[in-house]
């Protein structure tokens, strides 16, 4: 009997529970010229309690996604997709992440170095990392930031 309510358990938090992920970056520039960028996205080993999904942007998809995506027996996109999949598509669009994250935590770090006539300028930028979802739909993912209440 045990067994069974555990797998009932296992099964509802399968079907209704929505894939968190982490996203943060760091840049940092020498004399204006960037020399160290970074984006990581992880599955989030926890979902959020008492969070507000706020919309953060769409990314479209590209005929590589397409045809990766697992799709329904009407041809639509399924959003039940394993994890990995919706990982590996996030991977491929960092770029565009970073473009919906621009209002997020972001630590500055700016060091100006002096001596005589030379000047040399040191800029360290972090997103600190933050929670998002993902929603896929007919055309594109629709990347929803996960804020505390």
């Amino acid at each position: 009997m045990e067994r069974i309510i555990c797998l009932l358990i296992f099964l509802s938090l399968k079907i209704f529970a929505q894939d968190e992920f982490i996203f943060w970056a760091e840049l940092s520039s020498k004399n204006l010229i960037l020399f160290h960028q970074s984006q990581n996205i992880s599955l989030a080993m926890t979902q959020s309690k008492n969070t507000i999904s706020e919309f953060a942007c769409e990314i479209p998809y590209s005929n590589n996604d397409l045809k990766q995506f697992p799709k329904t027996e009407l041809g639509i996109i399924d959003n039940y997709m394993t994890k990995n999949i919706k990982l590996n598509f996030l991977n491929s669009h960092k770029e565009e992440l970073i473009d919906c994250f621009t209002g997020a935590n972001v630590s500055i770090k700016d060091i100006t170095k002096t001596d005589l006539m030379k000047a040399q300028n040191e800029i360290y930028i972090r997103i600190l990392p933050l929670r998002f979802s993902v929603d896929f739909g007919l055309k594109s993912a629709t990347i929803y930031y996960l804020k505390k209440k």
